[in-house]
């Protein structure tokens, strides 16, 4: 069923932009505070159809809990960057685990405004239990298609390690390569270009929110950097050896160097591949 109220809790990019998605529909949209005691007390008279929860992961078991206590809406989700916690909080907590339902919008927010197309044609991850009721799936399914995003449900536990790959890890790298400007050094500023600003713009949403995203999948991101310090040693072994003025450890390193700039190749030509098809989908 295609929800008529929904409450948005949570004043981020994202909320925003749910909105404004929903307000294009004719969906009557409720905006709160995350912590319910910070509420206006002329709050929803009845249960709203769907509450969307924009808080940090480690927020989202607390917030549910508190607003299911106030009986806001009938169904609940969110809308954080990693599942496991929020889950497990849920399962442990005193929140009711059949009316959640966890959400994450695969978006670009690096430098975005809040805008109705921001989720559109783009995944959008839903995360149920065992215990999920089908009708909190089904209107988390419905705010998706509202959104314009496409829906993928699969596992929070799955969800996360995708992500530690496609998004936490690489936000842990780019951040390495920004601190390498602090303190910042203008002759070396001068020369940066627009490449060195895209590599490291996901840092410019400030150190809070992703700590707390790190924090929570820190498992699947330490898998995938253990991976990238590997290569990383490969690196500096192939470039120690091209510094060395013996020829044959010259030939030996350039080819170490050479395999890993093809695969970096490879990588990024299956990654624009994605784009294409992604760009070609429904929008």
């Amino acid at each position: 069923m295609m929800p008529r109220t929904v409450a948005v809790v949570g004043s981020g990019v994202i909320a925003s932009s749910v909105t404004a998605a929903l307000a294009r529909h004719g969906v009557h949209v409720l905006l709160l505070p995350e912590d319910p005691a910070h509420a206006d007390a002329d709050g929803p008279r009845v249960p709203v159809d769907l509450a969307v929860l924009d808080v940090h992961p480690s927020g989202v078991g607390p917030a549910l809990a508190a607003w299911q206590r106030r009986g806001l809406a009938y169904a609940y989700t969110d809308v954080a960057g990693i599942k496991s916690v929020p889950e497990r909080d849920v399962a442990h907590g005193h929140a009711d685990a059949a009316t959640y339902v966890g959400g994450h919008p695969v978006t670009d927010l690096a430098g975005r405004d809040a805008s109705a197309a921001l989720f559109e044609g783009r995944p959008w991850v839903l995360t149920p239990t065992p215990v999920t009721s089908q009708e909190t799936l089904n209107r988390a399914l419905a705010l998706t298609a509202l959104c314009g995003a496409v829906p993928v449900v699969m596992k929070s536990a799955a969800h996360d390690h995708a992500m530690a790959r496609a998004a936490h890890a690489p936000y842990a790298m780019a951040a390495l390569l920004a601190a390498r400007f602090h303190p910042a050094v203008p002759e070396v500023l001068r020369l940066t270009g627009p490449e060195l600003r895209d590599a490291t713009r996901t840092t410019a949403a400030g150190p809070e929110a992703w700590s707390d995203v790190l924090r929570g999948n820190a498992p699947a991101v330490a898998e995938v950097l253990r991976e990238v310090s590997a290569d990383l040693t490969v690196l500096l072994d192939a470039l120690d050896g091209l510094s060395a003025p013996e020829t044959e450890t010259g030939d030996e390193s350039m080819k170490h160097l050479r395999h890993l700039l093809e695969r970096a190749h490879d990588g990024q030509a299956a990654l624009s591949a994605s784009d294409s098809s992604r760009a070609g989908g429904p929008r």
